[in-house]
């Protein structure tokens, strides 16, 4: 279906209805969808540019894993994070995507149902016990961490006809039904169950630059940019210090030495730091060396036996330049991908 947007007429009157809804409620939840991350360059699906114009057979939406981790969050992510921080109205997030743009922009998982599951959260196939992590891991070799289980590690995102995990459903269920008002953004809501949960809400709004089978329903339907849409909303809600739009991604990693070789992973959930691309050095002979991720995620090689300056680069979709750090032998050595986002 064609995407377009509302006259600045209909927008104007629209988002008036909007504000209107807004003011009285006192519970509003957000459901999004794909169209709110085509703007991290994550395709949607049936957008004008979505992945039913030319499928591929990889992963997340035709990003595949090995770049996700790079994709930054949208000025409407952040949007939506600062109104969950400074407005008690805005309790909750519901979303249809795998990325992550949420918590990357802010949102705690806790306030956050991810109802096709996540691609950042891993699953115990033997003790069901899950892991949230910082960065997309590796599939190859994932064992449980919980003592004297090995069971596989398999992550929560599921594909399109699998059953959909039980717990972000209902809790998605239950935010819904308490909402006085859901904001439904950058969805075509033609996929179940999620296109069904907002109409259990009080009443519902949608943003989306396509008609859906939901717009006679909705309170409001408006044709419009989500980021766009965003901005507008929160200018109404908070004061412009609240909305200030700057905001930094980081990373940190380490590297150390784990039974003779060295490995480079991050610290607060001790991952292999798959952002990484390659880190070269120059050994005691005076000779350029270099090493990269391996199919496991982990970047290794032989101890190095005298201190030395590591060069670090990160993967090319960051777009941001690669940092030196003195690495000395026996001890861990501490650096950051650090990403200043402006919108």
């Amino acid at each position: 279906m064609t995407e377009f947007f509302d006259s600045s007429v209909e927008l104007d009157q629209k988002y008036a209805k909007l504000f209107s809804l807004v003011d009285k409620s006192r519970y509003i939840v957000f459901f999004t969808g794909a169209g709110i991350s085509t703007a991290a360059n994550i395709p949607d699906y049936k957008g004008d540019k979505g992945r039913d114009k030319a499928p591929l057979n990889i992963a997340q939406m035709g990003v595949s894993e090995r770049d996700m981790d790079s994709k930054m969050p949208t000025a409407a992510h952040r949007y939506i994070s600062l109104l969950l921080k400074h407005d008690e109205r805005f309790k909750f997030v519901v979303t249809s995507n795998h990325d992550g743009l949420h918590q990357k922009s802010g949102t705690p998982w806790d306030r956050t149902a991810n109802v096709f599951g996540t691609a950042y959260i891993e699953e115990c196939l033997e003790c069901r016990v899950r892991y949230t992590r910082g960065v997309i891991t590796p599939a190859l070799h994932r064992k449980c961490e919980l003592e004297g289980c090995e069971g596989k590690l398999k992550k929560t995102g599921v594909r399109y006809g699998q059953m959909v995990p039980p717990g972000p459903l209902h809790r998605a269920q239950e935010e819904a039904e308490k909402s006085d008002l859901v904001i439904v953004l950058g969805s075509s809501m033609g996929t179940s169950p999620f296109c069904e949960l907002p109409s259990q809400a009080g009443c519902f709004v949608l943003c989306n630059k396509q008609t859906t089978n939901y717009d006679r329903a909705a309170k409001v339907a408006v044709h419009d940019d989500v980021n766009k849409f965003m901005e507008r909303l929160i200018k109404h809600v908070l004061p412009e210090s609240k909305y200030k739009l700057d905001f930094t991604y980081e990373q940190e990693f380490t590297i150390k030495e784990i039974r003779g070789v060295l490995v480079a992973s991050t610290p607060r959930y001790n991952e292999p730091a798959v952002f990484i691309e390659s880190i070269t050095f120059t050994n005691q002979n005076g000779l350029e060396k270099s090493f990269e991720r391996q199919l496991n995620g982990d970047l290794s090689t032989e101890p190095l036996t005298s201190p030395t300056i590591l060069h670090v680069e990160f993967k090319e979709g960051f777009g941001v330049e690669g940092v030196e750090i003195q690495y000395t032998p026996g001890q861990e050595s501490r650096g950051k991908l650090v990403k200043v986002l402006v919108y």
